[in-house]
């Protein structure tokens, strides 16, 4: 005998069945005469019933519906130990589900392929052989690879491409590269994107080099907005900076006039005064001074575009 055999009969744990054929209340009266107690009794129709029984009373259930000659269907278990009794019935195939699925977790983090997309893929030796180099091949774990520093450096490897994205897709390393329609213009090697007006950020896109400011920053005229250098690993290497970046600024511009209406030609004054950029909005303040002339102040918002 088995020494771990579940003694269902102290889990208190019931067994559902449908039973079908002729003078069912016959059976029924027959059941509990004979001392098997039944629970939840519900008939469907004149010639099915469906019933509850309790472990302890199954041998002697079935023994007299056996005689009777009924069709007798077990439908499932009930009562409060269902669920371990289902759990020690099925305990191989739960065993095997918890194996499964942290294998499955641990398998995730390896990479299986490394897939080429886009116009650059052609480049995708020279990348593969960069990749080998830096100790990324098949079976290299995720958590070890910094995915948008490798974007960096592939940038850095090739001047064919113009943008290069490291993505995780399952386990597959996915490389987005963009093949460049021309020489990449880039900086001086090491040299950094410089704004040329004071304004706010707007915008930042680096495919190269190190975004020194975020968007909603301040930025003053002469004041780096990428830097020249990635870092890769913890080594800091100078890079060819490919960057673009836009600036929200101000241009003020003031006029002087003895006309109380000379609004119009203050403002084309200011635009031709004004230097390059995208207007968003042009704003005219006017006063009049001591000497009875008039002081227009004209406000120009507009959008500077730095690029490499």
């Amino acid at each position: 005998m088995r020494k771990n055999k579940i003694d269902r009969k102290k889990l208190n744990l019931f067994t559902v069945y449908r039973i079908k054929g002729l003078n069912l209340d016959n059976l029924l009266n027959t059941l509990k005469n004979k001392g098997v107690t039944l629970y939840d009794v519900t008939k469907t129709d004149n010639k099915t019933v469906e019933l509850a029984v309790n472990h302890a009373d199954n041998e002697k259930f079935f023994a007299i519906t056996r005689e009777l000659c009924y069709n007798v269907k077990r439908i499932g278990d009930k009562g409060r130990y269902r669920f371990a009794l289902s759990l020690w019935r099925n305990l191989g195939l739960f065993i095997g589900a918890i194996i499964f699925t942290a294998l499955s977790i641990c398998a995730d983090d390896f990479v299986f392929s490394v897939d080429y997309q886009g116009s650059g893929s052609i480049v995708s030796r020279e990348i593969d052989g960069y990749l080998k180099a830096r100790g990324i091949t098949q079976f290299s774990r995720f958590s070890d690879i910094d995915l948008p520093a490798l974007s960096d450096e592939i940038l850095a490897v090739s001047d064919k491409i113009s943008f290069a994205e490291c993505v995780k897709v399952g386990n597959r390393l996915k490389i987005n590269l963009e093949l460049a329609k021309e020489p990449v213009k880039t900086l001086d090697l090491g040299s950094d994107l410089v704004s040329d007006v004071d304004g706010e950020i707007e915008y930042i896109k680096v495919y190269r080099g190190t975004a020194l400011k975020n968007a909603g920053d301040k930025v003053c005229s002469g004041e780096a907005v990428c830097g020249g250098f990635a870092k890769i690993k913890d080594t800091e290497v100078k890079v060819g900076v490919i960057a673009t970046c836009a600036v929200k600024a101000e241009y003020v511009y003031e006029y002087r006039s003895d006309k109380p209406d000379d609004d119009t030609a203050a403002e084309i004054f200011a635009l031709v005064s004004f230097g390059d950029g995208e207007i968003l909005s042009i704003n005219t303040e006017k006063a009049e001074t001591d000497d009875g002339n008039y002081h227009y102040k004209i406000k120009i918002v507009y959008r500077r575009i730095l690029y490499t």
